[in-house]
């Protein structure tokens, strides 16, 4: 049976407790019915804060826990939720990153979801290895943790002493995943067949906004990113943007990167593919009319394009995203 302990902080979302809760009930009910000659649950639980004390939680809700981080049992996982807020206060959070220190050099496993990452970087538990966030903090997070390999656009990575689910509601993938860790792929499958959870979600990339970088403070780049935004189906070539910026064509290149992070193609591309993830959430469905809309002649290559850069072909991100608005 495995031991589960949920670390509850100010400002964590309830769904990121009650979700994998909710879940692991659904496992140990789904489980007794599988098999009557076991009674044994899946696992079980307490929701643990520093103190003991209770929580308040983002959503205003106090939180009381089962105990303090000092009075539980010894578990096997450790799971630290999503927190929305102040994600300076999560790190100052001594005592609790001394208590995942001793306990994963115990061997316990840690799960982290969403901002909970920084709990698990602070700890010095992701230092050189890859790990995932939500992809809205990945910016911070890599200036914050240079030493992390940031994956953002994965939803779920598994270090084998730690776990990592990058988006707010990661905590279902995170849950369904750990069922199948910890127990088996039927049973991770019958809880999220129950639960209309999709098993297949492994990615933040298709619903990643591109982050058009401006205030890097080179005003000459900023001037030709207007520009590329304004005029999205030109065809603007590295020499007209290079002439835009008052640079030879090296030096702007050079800029362009360091004030971006991605070369003038790949922004322009970037920008493109955002300007049809829009039109195919208002329910466009001719890819030949969003090629063109967007400054391409042929619909292959941008599909291929697109595929690249969001995870998903056009046809699936437009199913998946008229599915959530309920079209």
């Amino acid at each position: 049976m495995l031991n589960v302990a949920i670390l509850a902080f100010d400002n964590c979302l309830q769904s990121s407790i009650a979700g994998p809760l909710d879940l692991f009930t659904v496992a140990n009910w789904e489980k007794k019915k599988r098999n009557k000659t076991d009674p044994s649950p899946f696992c079980r639980w307490e929701v643990l804060t520093v103190d003991g004390g209770p929580v308040v939680c983002f959503s205003q809700d106090p939180l009381v826990p089962h105990c303090s981080i000092h009075a539980c049992r010894q578990p096997d996982l450790i799971i630290l939720p999503s927190v929305l807020g102040n994600i300076e206060a999560l790190r100052q959070e001594k005592q609790a990153i001394a208590w995942l220190k001793d306990q994963h050099a115990r061997g316990v496993v840690i799960a982290s979801i969403c901002a909970g990452a920084f709990l698990s970087a602070e700890a010095g538990i992701l230092n050189g290895r890859e790990a995932t966030t939500h992809w809205q903090l990945a910016e911070r997070f890599r200036q914050t943790y240079p030493k992390v390999k940031l994956q953002a656009d994965q939803i779920l990575i598994d270090g084998g002493d730690y776990i990592c689910a990058g988006g707010t509601s990661a905590h279902q993938d995170l849950a369904i995943y750990l069922l199948e860790k910890y127990g088996s792929t039927d049973l991770a499958d019958s809880c999220a067949r129950m639960m209309l959870i999709d098993r297949v979600r492994r990615q933040q990339a298709p619903y990643i906004r591109f982050r058009r970088h401006k205030n890097h403070g080179d005003e000459s780049i900023a001037l030709v990113q207007r520009h590329l935004e304004q005029h999205l189906t030109d065809r603007t070539s590295v020499v007209e943007m290079a002439g835009m910026a008052q640079m030879v064509e090296r030096t702007f290149l050079r800029r362009f990167k360091k004030a971006t992070g991605d070369s003038p193609l790949e922004y322009l591309q970037r920008l493109r593919v955002e300007a049809a993830k829009r039109l195919l959430e208002r329910g466009e469905t001719r890819i030949e009319l969003i090629t063109g809309a967007v400054g391409y002649e042929d619909a292959s290559s941008f599909r291929r394009l697109f595929k690249q850069i969001v995870g998903v072909s056009p046809t699936v991100y437009r199913r998946r995203f008229v599915e959530l608005r309920g079209g």
